[in-house]
């Protein structure tokens, strides 16, 4: 198959999405199809063997902070080498500049559309506007408008968890429209402990200033307001004073960085904060092995790839409850919640010196690694793909309305059941 991937965020952008993006065309390649990635310029290409195509692009004026780029809505040229390319499927992953372009792409040459929706955008409004006018609603109604309408056209749309499928169906009133929850999968061979020795974690934990004999509790992800990082913050001097021997090692980079470096300097913790800014993809799975636990205070993830890939670490995840948290994490098998934020610490110690639960919850953790690996997300993608490409030739070749409305309801059920038996 040939798929386009159409995408405003795409490496060297850090995000989820990008993640989830990374990983699609990586297990899609490896089975032998053809990936193409539209998106912005300013992009840049992972590996020489790679088809990019970039718009032309401008940074985003608001939420600056995330470098985002918006790109213009259509490029002829580009347009005209996707018609040379035939491909035969569009796979939309935004609802802004580039999404625009997939759905015109896929209206002009007739191609099967899907969109993947990765983000809750009324999630997210505080980054439009500082002023909170009852709580932004009309932006979020906004933003449930604008999520309604962009997948109107799609064949069908995919959410990585319920939560974001109930989301759409509830709350954006997304109606007759087939919507499969596809959980990113993630390769999780480069996250097992096998793969580095103890002087390796030694010296990494060495050039950090932390002791071999010291704990570490983990924050690793995106710096920003969304992931609560503060929360957990603030329990860290009763924490510290209880566990002397802890630190708090904070992984990555984000808008939210230096806030939270005053927050800790004004809690007195600096020295027992540690905050290595931006770190190269291919060393963040050696920066998990650090960790006697990992943590999370966001309530907003849509899915949560961080916590996949502690557990395939084999790190114990202590996080604050969420519904959609509940589809994967269970408690006291492989992670921990949390439901107020004064129960962190508990939470975090006993992870730590109660070695049995901790060993429970990595063991745990380990099999729910496996049931999200790159192997069966490519295998319910696949599916997916075929089965739409049938779809959108049979109602093509169907002479009334109702031969098309029983052929997408009967191929339907077969995409629900086929992605089950995976």
């Amino acid at each position: 198959m040939k798929i386009g991937i159409f995408t405003d965020a795409y490496n060297p952008v850090t995000s989820g999405v990008v993640t989830s993006i990374n990983m699609v065309e990586q297990e899609l390649k490896r089975r032998g199809h053809e990936v193409y990635i539209f998106t912005t310029s300013k992009s840049v290409q992972p590996n020489d063997h790679q088809s990019l195509y970039m718009l032309g692009s401008m940074p985003l004026l608001i939420a600056k902070q995330y470098k985002n780029r918006v790109a213009t809505f259509y490029s002829r040229e580009v347009a005209k080498q996707i018609k040379k390319i035939g491909l035969d499927v569009v796979h939309t992953q935004t609802e802004f500049s580039l999404g625009a372009f997939g759905k015109i792409i896929s209206r002009k040459y007739d191609i099967p559309f899907i969109h993947t929706y990765h983000t809750m955008w009324e999630d997210y409004v505080h980054y439009l506007t500082p002023i909170k006018l009852g709580r932004n609603i009309r932006l979020k109604h906004f933003a449930r408008r604008l999520s309604r309408g962009f997948v109107r056209k799609a064949e069908c749309v995919i959410t990585p968890s319920n939560k974001t499928a109930k989301y759409l169906k509830y709350r954006c009133k997304v109606k007759n429209k087939p919507i499969y929850v596809i959980p990113t999968g993630i390769d999780i061979k480069p996250f097992k402990k096998s793969n580095f020795t103890d002087d390796e974690r030694n010296a990494l934990k060495n050039s950090l200033g932390i002791k071999e004999n010291e704990k570490v509790i983990l924050f690793l992800g995106r710096i920003a307001a969304e992931k609560s990082i503060d929360i957990i913050l603030d329990q860290m001097p009763e924490i510290f004073k209880a566990h002397p021997n802890y630190k708090f090692l904070i992984v990555g980079t984000g808008p939210s960085e230096d806030d939270l470096k005053k927050q800790a300097k004004k809690l007195n913790i600096a020295d027992k904060v540690i905050f290595t800014g931006k770190v190269a993809w291919s060393d963040v799975p050696k920066y998990y092995t650090l960790a006697d636990v990992f943590v999370n205070a966001s309530v907003t993830e849509t899915q949560g790839l961080t916590f996949i890939e502690a557990m395939a670490a084999q790190i114990p995840v202590v996080c604050k409850y969420a519904p959609n948290l509940s589809e994967f994490i269970h408690n006291g098998q492989n992670g921990l919640f949390v439901h107020k934020n004064s129960e962190f610490k508990d939470a975090i110690a006993n992870v730590i010196e109660n070695k049995e639960l901790s060993n429970t919850l990595i063991e745990g953790g380990n099999k729910t690694a496996k049931e999200y690996s790159i192997e069966v997300f490519g295998d319910r993608l696949e599916t997916l793909y075929s089965e739409v490409i049938k779809l959108h030739k049979n109602v093509k070749d169907a002479q009334t309305k109702e031969e098309r409305n029983e052929i997408k309801e009967k191929i339907y059920k077969e995409i629900d059941q086929k992605l089950k038996d995976i």
